[in-house]
């Protein structure tokens, strides 16, 4: 009796570890391990064994904490005292999860709801890496002698940027190369925005640009091959801008996005456009990033009970980089 009230209490209660395979898992891949749970000095009943993804950011010195995912594991059963039981655990990571880069990084949270019991659980670190893909565009970029700049992997409207600028090559051309991925059946799309930099063009003007990866580029795994597909479009790009002048519409207002499930349309890293809507996002990215924000309570941590931005969190975004 003395032993099943303090287990009550939590203490000689059952135990719970999630042991990943690899803390590290690209984006479209599955991340695997195994849940061990240690029966404690009783028989206890486990209502439910979940894990939480966990996705926390900083915009504008302030941290927020979002559950992003509930993996549901197993639910009633029970635990003898001592035992030991191993459950699988899988989670294939979706292409609307941001990558790991800069102030975005991931946890994992095991609970483990015990009946009449303390409950009690574990945090893992978790790194979500660019898709195959992705890499394989950012390794022609590299090739090409563009590196990423500080700050690249911001949240905007369709979801996480990534920001480059010339070393070598187009150098005297542009400025800077910003890229939305977006995956269209088994083709890869990069939406482009080229700031321009003088010359026979106006110093920081904004050229947009829409390059379809085919399937078959991309699994023939030739980075060289990515990376001269990039640079003859880019060459065509800029003799056309200079004959035409700069595309001044996005290429992505053609995109019809996909608002009722959780990514936006097939937007990489679309998270938070998927959760809020494009509607709302737009409007919040649309306003004038420097008026001042009222107190909107944004430097409180939000509810861990799903990934449910309110509008008070996200009013004072701007164009802010994560």
């Amino acid at each position: 009796m003395f032993k099943k009230l303090m287990a009550s209490l939590g203490v000689g209660a059952a135990r719970v570890n999630l042991v990943l395979d690899n803390e590290q898992c690209r984006i479209g891949e599955k991340l695997t391990g195994k849940v061990l749970i240690e029966g404690g000095n009783v028989d206890q009943g486990i209502h439910a064994l979940d894990v939480d993804i966990v996705m926390k950011f900083t915009v504008r010195g302030k941290e927020f904490t979002r559950t992003v995912d509930t993996v549901r594991v197993a639910r009633d059963f029970r635990i003898k005292a001592r035992e030991t039981r191993e459950i699988p655990f899988e989670h294939a990571i979706p292409i609307f999860y941001p990558v790991s880069k800069g102030s975005v990084s991931y946890s994992l949270a095991t609970r483990m709801d015990i009946a009449q019991a303390v409950d009690t659980g574990d945090t893992d670190r978790l790194v979500v890496l660019p898709s195959r893909e992705m890499t394989m565009v950012f390794n022609a970029l590299e090739a090409l002698g563009f590196k990423e700049k500080i700050g690249s992997g911001k949240i905007g409207k369709l979801g996480q940027q990534f920001e480059f600028y010339p070393s070598t090559l187009f150098a005297e051309q542009l400025q800077e190369l910003e890229l939305n991925f977006y995956l269209e059946n088994n083709s890869m799309k990069l939406f482009m925005e080229l700031e321009l930099t003088g010359g026979y063009m106006r110093n920081g003007l904004e050229h947009h640009a829409e390059l379809d990866l085919p399937a078959e580029l991309l699994s023939g795994g030739s980075v060289q091959g990515i990376a001269d597909f990039i640079r003859e479009f880019l060459e065509n790009e800029l003799n056309r801008v200079s004959i035409q002048g700069p595309r001044m519409a996005p290429s992505y207002h053609n995109v019809q996005p996909h608002t009722h499930g959780p990514g936006f349309g097939g937007f990489m890293g679309g998270m938070v456009a998927g959760m809020l809507g494009g509607a709302m996002l737009g409007s919040l990215f649309d306003g004038d990033e420097n008026e001042e924000a009222g107190d909107n309570g944004a430097g409180e941590e939000g509810s861990e009970d799903g990934f449910d931005f309110g509008l008070g969190d996200f009013m004072d975004f701007g164009d802010d980089e994560f």
